[in-house]
């Protein structure tokens, strides 16, 4: 959900799109199911985990970011402004966009109440337990990028230490935290959340990075690797129980990123992949919008059929991939513009 100059790998673009339409079909899949009372064979599909290659790329770019300014005058400062100005402004707009929906049409608002606590915690990148049991801002999407913040915060640290110990202790604070997630599971909510081993898919993103920068990679094999990428998150996710999800998913997203940067020298995507893989972000934040709007509007005109469920997530899938390139190129690629002179 992060891009820069070295991010622009045509095959890490597309990668992009496909993790944030994942995203998108497994939520518009689970609504249809529910206003429908459909059941779809392909809902069983792990779609959601496109998060966990959101991840996994975050975890490679970031790094590449990283290894350009170390050394550098305040380079831990100027990464983390940078990363501000790049992931907080559109996040800004679709928490207060969700606040004043919350305010002023709450039963517009599906499983979301208006938390003055809360509200502050989405704006400061804290994460908050809900009246569900739930972590997540208002903006339910947003606690992935509570995960982000928190491993720039981390990577920021480590831009103040020698290089040679920087990426060491990066990813021994991350495999640190992950460990006593797993072995002590912290019941407090900022410690639960920071202690989640899915901040593992991280560091199977600086591996790869790091893999890349040393010149580990291959011109071939990226078809086979990225296959079994793909096939392990479906089987690991529908077949086998009980696996923590930076095995059953982490795992197989690191599979899946890394065909395209160290098994391929593809140079070229199809000019859609890039477009979808530029708006990914804009996708990931605005679906959710599209999709309510779309379950208001169109519902008393559908019938409870399987034809009308099939119909409704065609239409809304279509209208929030179109909705999110409107806004890359209307809203979030001004407001990057207007970042440049911050920087």
């Amino acid at each position: 959900m992060v891009r820069n100059t070295m991010s622009r790998h045509p095959g890490i673009q597309v990668l992009r799109a496909l993790a944030a339409i994942m995203v998108l079909v497994g939520h518009v899949l689970a609504e249809a199911e529910h206003y429908f009372d459909q059941s779809f064979a392909l809902s069983g599909l792990p779609w959601t985990r496109g998060v966990d290659i959101f991840f996994v790329i975050s975890g490679f770019i970031i790094t590449l970011s990283a290894s350009r300014i170390w050394g550098t005058r305040h380079a831990s400062l100027r990464f983390i402004w940078h990363r501000i100005l790049r992931v907080v402004p559109l996040y800004y707009l679709f928490t207060t966009l969700m606040l004043a929906a919350l305010v002023f049409v709450p039963g517009g608002v599906k499983d979301t109440v208006l938390d003055p606590a809360q509200v502050i915690s989405s704006y400061l990148f804290v994460p908050y337990e809900r009246y569900d049991g739930r972590i997540a801002p208002i903006l339910s999407l947003g606690w992935t990028l509570n995960y982000e913040m928190f491993f720039y915060g981390i990577m920021a640290l480590a831009l103040a230490l020698p290089r040679g110990a920087a990426f060491v202790a990066a990813l021994g604070v991350l495999s640190g935290l992950s460990v006593i997630g797993l072995i002590i599971r912290p019941d407090q909510t900022m410690l639960a959340f920071w202690t989640n081993p899915i901040i593992l898919t991280f560091v199977f993103g600086i591996l790869i990075a790091r893999a890349q920068i040393a010149g580990l990679t291959r011109k071939k094999g990226g078809v086979v690797v990225f296959a079994i990428g793909l096939g392990g998150l479906v089987v690991l996710n529908t077949m086998v129980s009980g696996l923590p999800r930076f095995i059953s998913s982490g795992i197989p997203a690191a599979f899946i990123v890394a065909a395209p940067v160290l098994f391929s020298e593809q140079t070229w995507a199809p000019r859609i992949g890039i477009v979808l893989g530029d708006a990914s972000y804009a996708l990931y934040l605005s679906h959710r919008f599209v999709l309510r709007a779309a379950t208001l509007i169109l519902l008393p005109f559908l019938p409870a059929s399987p034809l009308a469920a099939l119909l409704f997530t065609v239409l809304v899938c279509g209208a929030a991939i179109l909705a999110s390139v409107c806004v890359y190129y209307r809203i979030e690629k001004p407001m990057l513009r207007w970042a440049e002179q911050w920087r």
